[in-house]
């Protein structure tokens, strides 16, 4: 799994001649397809700073990529200037007609380029070759960015949280033992933070109960069945989610109740 995709090595790509020779940006994401002198294809993400040689998860489905790297823009430099060469040795009048042709295919090739050359204007710099990964810092804090967004739960495995986040792209941004290190980290840190947040959840929704039974004006001899019936679509009461302690609090509520009672009626025997 950890191989599904696989990133572009900064030495591999610019050694050997394999540097890059040309790009173009793939319209509505933020990918830019990169040629390298070797005529190999990967796939560049500015915003992350990231490059692959698979194909992105989110350009799969793309009908028009495979059209983008079928027609590089610097072998289409290359078929012009051979095209001139053959015009230019070619005798009278086929020489005028190959010529007119010639000069029509260029002048649409060239409209084509010049529009996506338009396009890639702001980007051709930085994407002409790969950039430095970012700080392992910053890959860990986007990483845990993921983790957080993608809702992996904290009582769960790496191998069952698995499928919420291997095609997200800042799945790439660690190593395979950088992820299980950061993935555990996260885990034991949620587990602090949710049974925190459970607490603090339950003890607000407790207090939203007490103020509702406080308001119901219940007598000793209310029963939490007769509560539950007149009640149970009050907000407040639904925020106590399980039964249990809907029963647990009103019960505590009533016990209140019935000693407030039996103090009244004690102090008013005294009276008489």
């Amino acid at each position: 799994k950890d191989h599904s995709f696989k990133l572009v090595d900064e030495d591999d790509s610019t050694s050997n001649g394999n540097k890059p020779v040309a790009s173009t940006p793939v319209p509505g994401s933020p990918w830019c397809v990169v040629w390298t002198g070797d005529d190999r294809v990967f796939f560049f993400n500015p915003t992350m700073q990231l490059s692959v040689w698979e194909k992105p998860v989110d350009l799969k489905h793309r009908g028009d990529i495979n059209r983008i790297i079928e027609d590089p823009p610097h072998k289409r430099k290359l078929e012009a200037a051979a095209t001139d060469k053959c015009v230019s040795s070619c005798p009278g009048d086929e020489n005028d007609d190959l010529s007119i042709k010639t000069k029509r295919n260029k002048t649409e090739d060239s409209q084509a380029a010049d529009q996506g050359r338009a396009e890639t204007e702001e980007k051709s710099e930085e994407t002409s070759a790969p950039q430095i990964t970012p700080p392992l810092e910053e890959r860990i804090t986007h990483f845990r960015d993921m983790l957080l967004e993608r809702g992996v739960s904290a009582f769960s495995t790496w191998e069952k949280e698995l499928h919420k986040i291997v095609f997200d792209p800042r799945y790439l941004l660690l190593n395979s033992e950088e992820r299980k290190q950061i993935f555990e980290q996260f885990v034991k840190t949620r587990i602090r933070e949710e049974y925190k947040e459970k607490k603090n959840k339950l003890l607000l929704a407790k207090e939203e109960f007490k103020k509702l039974l406080e308001e119901s004006k219940l007598s000793p001899r209310t029963t939490f069945k007769e509560f539950a019936e007149k009640y149970g679509r009050d907000q407040r009461f639904r925020l106590v989610q399980k039964k249990k302690d809907q029963e647990h609090f009103f019960n505590q509520f009533i016990l209140i109740l019935k000693k407030r009672d039996k103090e009244n009626r004690i102090r008013l025997r005294k009276m008489r």
